[in-house]
C-alpha cells in the first residue's frame, strides 16, 4: 500500500469517526441499467461508429436536504454493440430535486463525466465533458426507490454518450 493510499484511508476513518449516525441518514447507494446511445470516432482517419450498448452503473450520493444532492457514478457496458464498448464511465453530478408528492419527485442533473470507449479493431480513447439530464424518483418506502432518467453523459467532437436509465436506490 503506497503512502498516498494510507493517508487517504486514515483521513476517511478520522472524518467518519467525527460524524454522528444522523449525518449518514441522507446517504444513498444504487444500481442502474442503461440503454445507451453512443457514437465514437477514434481519429480523423477512421470512420465513426454508432451503437447502443447496454450498461450497468453503481451510484453513491448524499442528500444535503430535500432539494439538493451530490452523486458519483461508475459504470461499464455489459455487451459490445456496433463494434463499440464503453470500458468505463465515471461521473460526478449535482442533483436538483423537486418533490411533487410524498412518493414522487423530479430532478435535474448537472456535472462532469469521463468516458473510455473502445472501437473494435481500431482503438480506444478517453474523453470528458459536461453531463446533464432529467429524471424521476419514485419512493417504494422510506428507504428504497426506483429512478428513471435521461442523461447526456458526453457530447464532444469525437465521442457522444447518452442513455435512458432505470435504477434502484437504497437510502441508509
Amino acid at each position: 500500500m503506497n503512502k498516498r493510499t494510507k493517508l487517504s484511508l486514515v483521513a476517511a476513518l478520522l472524518s467518519s469517526s467525527f460524524c454522528t449516525h444522523s449525518a449518514f441518514a441522507n446517504l444513498y447507494a444504487g444500481a442502474a441499467f442503461t440503454y445507451a446511445g453512443a457514437e465514437y470516432q477514434h481519429s480523423e482517419q477512421t470512420a465513426s461508429a454508432d451503437a447502443s450498448p447496454l450498461m450497468i452503473q453503481a451510484q453513491l450520493g448524499y442528500f444535503f436536504n430535500d432539494y439538493f444532492a451530490v452523486e458519483g457514478r461508475y459504470g461499464t457496458s455489459i455487451q459490445r454493440s456496433g463494434g463499440l464498448n464503453v470500458d468505463n464511465l465515471a461521473s460526478a453530478l449535482l442533483k436538483g430535486n423537486v418533490p411533487v408528492t410524498d412518493q414522487l419527485s423530479m430532478y435535474g442533473l448537472l456535472g462532469y463525466s469521463s468516458v473510455t470507449i473502445d472501437q473494435q479493431n481500431v482503438g480506444s480513447g478517453t474523453h470528458g465533458g459536461t453531463s446533464f439530464g432529467l429524471g424521476m424518483h419514485y419512493a417504494l418506502s422510506s428507504d428504497t426507490a426506483l429512478t428513471f432518467e435521461f442523461l447526456n453523459n458526453l457530447n464532444s467532437d469525437n465521442a457522444r454518450l447518452n442513455g435512458l436509465t432505470l435504477g434502484f436506490q437504497y437510502r441508509f
